[in-house]
């Protein structure tokens, strides 16, 4: 199979091509769509959103159809503070109302809840138990991510920032409570295989937990015979 990715920002233009490796190492990824052959993929950063939409699917779609060798359009996007029907929803309008047209290859929209730090949280084995710091036993005194679903926690009432602020500060201080430094341009332990092989093994054991991931991992792995 062939795969255009149009991924929403930084963190997924570096995240994805390490997961792929690891997850779907069948898949090699090419510089050019034009450079499309078998078991390739393409990766686009869309610059955020709505950048995304108002400035990349509709050239996306021409690479697409230029090329006419790719199965698959995903569309990796932030949920942020909607919910993920209400963002497929609000790309697949986008799509109408601009008469953008995918010829012979499936359109997959694969809303982030709430963004892609939130996946990053489910990794039960960076949650402080013993915080050292007030700073990071605020945020594990507002939501337990090791025991609850890091896509349903809101940010307290009284956060000025957005909710997908509230989850990359949370990420990064768990992170760094493991002597791991996050950034957004330089996500690291995230993409190590053990912390890939963390996530997939609670979703096993939480099949009610990080729905938008396990839909991501349910795509790679229908798909990875094809």
């Amino acid at each position: 199979m062939n795969v255009y990715f149009l991924v929403e920002g930084k963190t997924e233009k570096k995240v994805y091509p390490k997961w792929l490796a690891y997850l779907a190492p069948q898949l090699k990824r090419v510089d050019f769509p034009t450079d499309v052959l078998a078991d390739n993929y393409y990766l686009i950063s869309g610059g955020g959103f709505p950048s995304i939409l108002d400035n990349h699917l509709v050239d996306s779609a021409a690479d697409v159809n230029a090329s006419g060798k790719f199965d698959y359009f995903v569309l990796a996007i932030d949920t942020d503070d909607v919910s993920a029907k209400e963002k497929v929803e609000e790309v697949e309008e986008f799509i109408i109302d601009h008469n953008v047209v995918f010829n012979d290859c499936e359109v997959v929209i694969l809303p982030q809840v709430v963004c892609m730090e939130t996946w990053f949280l489910g990794n039960q084995r960076i949650y402080a138990r013993n915080p050292s710091s007030a700073q990071i036993s605020a945020f594990t005194s507002h939501y337990n991510t090791a025991q609850n679903d890091p896509e349903k926690m809101q940010q307290p009432e009284r956060y000025s920032g957005s909710i997908g602020d509230y989850h990359f500060e949370y990420l990064k201080n768990m992170l760094r409570e493991k002597n791991i430094r996050y950034s957004k341009t330089n996500p690291q332990g995230v993409t190590e295989p053990y912390y890939i092989d963390e996530l997939c093994g609670r979703i096993k054991l939480e099949p009610n937990c990080l729905n938008s991931l396990q839909n991501f991992l349910m795509f790679l792995e229908k798909n990875s015979k094809k």
